[in-house]
C-alpha cells in the first residue's frame, strides 16, 4: 500500500524492498522536504548522506501502521506538491 501511494507522487520515486523499509528517491535534493515533514508535521524520515552511493535525493520510509502510513503519504503529498510552486 505504501509504495503505491508514493509511486503516484510525480518526481518521487519508492524503491522496492524486502526489509521493512522504503528508499525514496527524488528528482532534487529532499533535505528541505524531510525538514518540512519535521518541523510542521512532526515526521522523521531517515536521510540517507551518510549511506554509501546515496546522497541528499534519498530519504529511507520505515513501515509504520496502516494509520501512521496514511498519516505519513498525507503530508508527504502536501510537503512535496507545496514544494513544487515555491521552495521549502
Amino acid at each position: 500500500w505504501l509504495q503505491r501511494q508514493l509511486t503516484a507522487l510525480p518526481g518521487l520515486t519508492p524503491m522496492p524492498s524486502a526489509a521493512n523499509f522504503l528508499l525514496l528517491r527524488g528528482e532534487r535534493s529532499l533535505v528541505p522536504l524531510r525538514e518540512a515533514l519535521e518541523r510542521r508535521h512532526r515526521i522523521l524520515l531517515r536521510d540517507c548522506r551518510s549511506f554509501d552511493g546515496l546522497d541528499e535525493r534519498w530519504l529511507r520510509i520505515g513501515y509504520q501502521s496502516r494509520r501512521r502510513n496514511r498519516r505519513i503519504v498525507s503530508a508527504l503529498r502536501l510537503e512535496w506538491q507545496a514544494s513544487d510552486s515555491s521552495p521549502l
